[in-house]
């Protein structure tokens, strides 16, 4: 419809966008079959890392708007970068981090800060001012399955963190868990 409003259109991507998030919710079983079989596998292609990190952005924007949080990105790459990784893996990662992040900060904000590295290396923070997560439970949040208590009063499944802590490895980075209550 061509006399649909700048912020219409805008509401319609992000739908758009959310549909994309439930079918890859519905995949989320299929990916710990994958994972345990042993058979889940990268699907390298060429992407922008900006372009990925913008329509996460504007997804995560209203979340936090909604719960009257802050959100912000924090992108020291700041540039048009072409990268060759799994496109889709990353953008559930960023996913299931940001949903953490934005599902139990019930005050303050969120932030999705980038950097680079090394040349073909970068590090992709979640920041938020949640509940933050017991020593106790920090190991245990990864396995399948598994939560700490406010992840059942949440309503969560327990697959997000351990998915996507075996999809980082399997990109060859590293998932670390800073966190005090």
């Amino acid at each position: 419809d061509s006399e649909l409003t700048k912020e219409q259109r805008e509401s319609i991507q992000i739908i758009q966008s959310s549909g994309n998030h439930l079918l890859g919710l519905i995949n989320d079983i299929l990916d710990i079959s994958k994972i345990e079989a042993g058979a889940m596998e990268l699907r390298l292609e060429n992407f922008y890392l900006d372009d990925l990190i913008d329509g996460i952005a504007a997804m995560f924007k209203i979340r936090c708007e909604q719960k009257q949080l802050g959100w912000r990105v924090e992108d020291a790459i700041n540039e048009h970068l072409l990268v060759d990784a799994d496109q889709g893996k990353l953008r559930q990662i960023l996913i299931n981090l940001l949903g953490n992040a934005v599902k139990f900060t019930e005050h303050g904000e969120v932030v999705l800060r980038l950097a680079r590295l090394a040349e073909e290396t970068y590090r992709i923070d979640v920041i938020d001012t949640g509940p933050g997560i017991p020593g106790n439970a920090q190991e245990m949040i990864f396995e399948p399955f598994q939560q700490e208590k406010a992840g059942f009063e949440k309503g969560g499944t327990g697959l997000g963190l351990a998915i996507t802590k075996r999809q980082v490895e399997l990109m060859a980075g590293k998932l670390i868990l800073v966190s005090e209550v």
